[in-house]
């Protein structure tokens, strides 16, 4: 195998998600959900029981996207 391969130049993020985490009623456990933007029940991962979730707003999900264009202005201008 040659090593004359170029190196891969880093990537810059094409889009992003808000993680929320949501304690468990039952152990405690700070659980992580993706933008949940309606009411639903969710199962912890650590005592896999069920609990309801309070939704976040979408409209605040939408804001952070478009301020941070889509993940594309919150890298670090200094490693570019």
């Amino acid at each position: 195998m040659s090593n004359s391969q170029k190196p891969i130049a880093p990537v810059k993020p094409v889009g992003m998600e808000v993680i929320f985490f949501y304690p468990c009623p039952h152990c405690g456990r700070k659980v992580p959900l993706i933008g949940a933007v309606r009411p639903s029940i969710e199962r912890c991962d650590a005592c896999e029981k069920l609990f309801p979730i309070v939704p976040v707003d979408s409209r605040t999900l939408q804001y952070l996207k478009i301020s941070l264009a889509d993940g594309g202005a919150a890298i670090d201008p200094d490693f570019m």
